[in-house]
């Protein structure tokens, strides 16, 4: 097997271990306020916590591990990362619990800044984008089975055991890191005066708003997805479990082919075709929410084109990265790493007012409403396709 699949395998791995991490706590919710004998607000802080420490973690905490070489600066986040799953595995104690959570997301935003840098200097230009989406099919994958196994195991065995499960797996992912990742990747040295050059340029800027409006527009839906299912299309509870497994398969597919269309026909250019498509995806709603088949097909399209723009966002910021901040990449990089969850943030919060203030059937229109200043930023980008070429000329 070539290095670089094996890199790949390896980080995979790991990114499964983390979005495991990040999406479990909806399957085991009910368990932690029966555990901590808590009210629900109070136990969703594990989740607002894990949050938070991603958006902190990603431009914050890449700073001290910047002095390190990539394989060494995975094995300390890693090792953090664990090790605040085995805390959450052992402690009886809800604040310890919260702190442990926080501690495991700033290692998530840190992990996707190292490991967008290390695929991209290891793997041929010509395949970067199917590379970063065979490396995020770890996360998608976890969208897919966080939920599911963390019910099944809180319910058999307690919530807790699925932090150790998580440990395990990671300590697992440490062990491939060490032994098939070179080591020889080396990084620049970050301060944080090299966050001010990344948040000066406007396209930087657009570059972050891309990535907020594209990956936050699905949640605006998703987040409350289960009360259009049962309340307007008319699914039993129990069903949409199996629902949001279809959309999650989906995403995984639409991953993978979303970094071969970015490789092929270039990152803007795949990014506002998937763009348009998914406008019209999220529009269609409107419509198939009220028949139970065609609202079925609908969410599996919206799965599959939400995620195949992830490859093609992370070869954006790291193009005009070097481009605009070609001695601070791995800044500029953290920074469009933080704002794919500030992107999820306001897209749920939006949701949640949507829902409250017009109704879940409004939600759809909205998430539609939250792609279009992506869209119109990716147009604007008039001048990416030949830039793109430059730099896959230079960076070979």
């Amino acid at each position: 097997m070539k290095t670089y699949k094996k890199t790949i395998f390896a980080l995979a791995l790991s990114a499964f271990c983390l979005g495991v991490t990040e999406f479990v706590m909806a399957g085991v919710l009910v368990d932690v306020e029966s555990y901590f004998e808590i009210d629900a607000k109070t136990a969703g802080w594990l989740t607002t916590l894990y949050a938070i420490g991603v958006f902190i973690g990603a431009p914050l905490v890449s700073i001290p591990l910047s002095k390190y070489d990539r394989r060494t600066q995975l094995l300390i986040n890693l090792s953090i990362f664990a090790l605040a799953n085995f805390i959450i595995f052992l402690s009886t104690n809800f604040y310890l619990t919260a702190f442990a959570r926080f501690v495991a997301g700033t290692q998530h935003g840190v992990f996707f800044v190292i490991a967008t840098l290390a695929v991209t200097a290891v793997v041929p230009s010509n395949i970067r984008s199917r590379a970063l989406a065979v490396m995020v099919t770890g996360l998608t994958v976890a969208l897919v089975t966080g939920v599911p196994l963390g019910t099944f195991i809180g319910h058999f065995f307690g919530f807790k055991f699925i932090f150790l499960l998580i440990f395990v797996i990671t300590v697992f992912a440490l062990f491939g890191i060490f032994h098939l990742m070179p080591k020889n990747i080396s990084s620049k040295k970050m301060s944080f005066k090299n966050l001010i050059p990344a948040f000066s340029h406007k396209n930087l800027i657009k570059t972050y708003t891309i990535t907020i409006c594209t990956c936050g527009a699905q949640f605006v839906l998703y987040t409350y997805i289960q009360k259009l299912l049962v309340d307007i299309s008319g699914f039993k509870t129990a069903n949409t479990a199996y629902i949001l497994l279809i959309y999650g398969f989906c995403a995984i597919l639409g991953n993978l082919y979303g970094g071969r269309l970015a490789d092929k026909i270039g990152s803007i250019a795949s990014l506002r075709i998937i763009l348009v498509l998914q406008v019209a995806a999220f529009l269609l709603v409107t419509v198939s929410m009220h028949y139970k088949i065609l609202i079925l097909i609908n969410i599996a399209i919206i799965g599959f084109l939400a995620f195949s723009t992830i490859p093609a966002l992370k070869m954006i910021a790291l193009h005009k990265a070097k481009r605009h901040t070609n001695s601070y990449v791995d800044s500029t990089v953290s920074v469009n790493e933080a704002a794919f969850n500030v992107g999820i943030a306001l897209a749920s919060w939006l949701g949640g007012l949507v829902l409250v203030g017009l109704g879940i059937e409004f939600n759809a229109v909205f998430a539609a409403l939250f792609v279009l200043p992506a869209l119109l930023f990716s147009i604007l980008f008039a001048k990416d396709k030949v830039d793109y070429k430059k730099l896959k000329k230079r960076s070979k």
